[in-house]
């Protein structure tokens, strides 16, 4: 697995992905509703500079797997918050998300002086959890009954890691 630049041949995978309701069942609302090639390709050319995006390759065969970044980088008080989402479904439990997860953060905390970075995890997100997990993340906070998911009210956690964690030290 490989972080690089996004491209505009990313369109029609991204687009795919982002359509299958398995793919987006834990991502947050912006995924909740149909996504066309418009979309993808209003993202692709969409410049933020709250965020820094990469798109997820698979060294192995070079495909276009997902996408990750961090948002809303608040230089000040030197936090950002993370994301990412793989598809399609097969490429899930080889490791991608964990890695992308560990370069994402490593990035943010040595080349952008970040002390903190955080992300929001609905429950029943188990396998993201685990990856959060292995990638030095632990619960900082808890919000009950905060995010509708399949048809009743979940609790959404707030993770966090710290530069000083010996995964990143």
């Amino acid at each position: 697995m490989k972080l690089r630049a996004y491209r505009h041949e990313d369109a029609e995978p991204m687009q795919r992905n982002l359509s299958d309701p398995e793919v987006v069942r834990y991502l947050a609302n912006w995924s909740w509703r149909p996504y066309g090639a418009a979309d993808a390709l209003d993202f692709l050319n969409r410049h933020d500079p709250s965020r820094i995006l990469w798109a997820v390759e698979c060294r192995a065969d070079g495909a276009f797997i997902g996408g990750t970044g961090l948002h809303q980088l608040d230089f000040r008080n030197r936090n950002c918050h993370w994301g990412i989402w793989i598809g399609p479904p097969e490429r899930w439990g080889k490791g991608y998300g964990t890695e992308a997860c560990r370069l994402s953060v490593r990035f943010a905390f040595r080349q952008l002086g970040m002390e903190k970075v955080y992300l929001h995890v609905y429950e029943g997100n188990d396998r993201g959890r685990r990856a959060y997990e292995k990638a030095g993340f632990r619960v900082e906070g808890t919000l009950p009954r905060h995010t509708w998911l399949d048809g009743r009210l979940v609790t959404t956690y707030l993770m966090a890691v710290y530069r000083d964690d010996p995964t990143y030290a």
